[in-house]
């Protein structure tokens, strides 16, 4: 059984690891730099089934994305970016039907969207100016989930920690104005109690402005 602790200790070896890579990376002539920022974005959300969920597959779900960045300019090729963001995930599963004791049909359908507190932490490669590659770990924080069977006490509840890898693509113009695509593969479930699966699978879009300090 997943401890709720492991999301934890994985995040904190994994910011150590990125840390290293980059104090190893800096050139002794390397110009360091603090910026701050905020972003906002829309984003689209599932989560992988279980394999005994036979013949089904959850669905994306729309949701959005706020919050604010800090980045650390290592030199011309390297930043480190730690974001703090509030982001609605979730799921739905069109083939998902809720009966009442009687057997009558009540939902037809089923969508769930868990807010989230997102927290990661990014190594940011420049190939060239204005365009980087991203990669890193995310912390989740899950702390409320709303569904589609309103008056259907517990049918599920998020995880409450969950630990990710964030991949995506971002070009920085010169105004301060910068853009975001990204993927995030989960890494543990996004709801309790359950067995195996429901790990998050997320798309995401978004645009910032950054100013340096």
């Amino acid at each position: 059984m997943l401890r709720l602790h492991t999301p934890y200790r994985f995040y904190r070896q994994y910011i150590i690891g990125l840390l290293w890579l980059c104090l190893t990376a800096i050139p002794g002539t390397a110009l360091a730099q603090w910026s701050i920022g905020g972003k906002a974005g829309a984003n689209w959300a599932t989560v992988r089934y279980p394999k005994n969920i036979l013949n089904d597959k959850a669905s994306f779900i729309p949701g959005g994305q706020a919050g604010v960045t800090i980045t650390y300019q290592f030199n011309t090729y390297l930043d480190m970016q730690l974001e703090l963001l509030y982001a609605s995930h979730g799921y739905k599963d069109n083939t998902l039907y809720f009966n009442d004791e009687q057997g009558n049909t009540m939902y037809k359908g089923y969508s769930c969207r868990i807010h989230y507190i997102d927290i990661p932490l990014l190594v940011k490669f420049f190939p060239v100016a204005g365009f980087n590659i991203q990669v890193g770990p995310q912390l989740g924080i899950g702390y409320a989930l709303s569904s589609s069977w309103k008056g259907v006490e517990a049918f599920q509840q998020p995880e409450g920690a969950e630990l990710g890898v964030v991949f995506g693509l971002g070009y920085e113009f010169d105004s301060g104005i910068f853009v975001d695509a990204r993927y995030t593969l989960g890494l543990t479930r996004s709801i309790k109690g359950a067995e195996n699966g429901y790990e998050g699978r997320n798309i995401a879009f978004s645009v910032g402005y950054r100013f340096f300090l």
